[in-house]
């Protein structure tokens, strides 16, 4: 899983989509309650339909939480596959 952000097609959103990059779906969202990613405003992130959200006050912070879900996740698929191996 490579997670990565885009823009909505209008570039006027206050709103970033979140990509999955190996399977090219959405699967969050960052709302911007300031006037752009470099607002000190507060920052909504919603991923995987809600099970990871939170809400920071910086966008460094933001991409920081992001790609924190990202390694634990990628961990998680990483011990699955280990355990499936002993099993077998």
């Amino acid at each position: 899983m490579r997670l990565k952000f885009r823009h909505p097609d209008d570039f006027r959103s206050n709103c970033l989509r979140i990509l999955d990059e190996d399977t090219g779906k959405e699967v969050g969202t960052i709302r911007l309650d300031g006037t752009g990613v470099n607002s000190s405003g507060s920052i909504d992130i919603w991923l995987f339909d809600g099970k990871y959200q939170t809400r920071v006050n910086g966008y460094d912070t933001a991409v920081g939480f992001v790609l924190g879900v990202e390694s634990v996740l990628n961990h998680r698929e990483d011990l699955q596959f280990q355990f499936a191996s002993i099993a077998a």
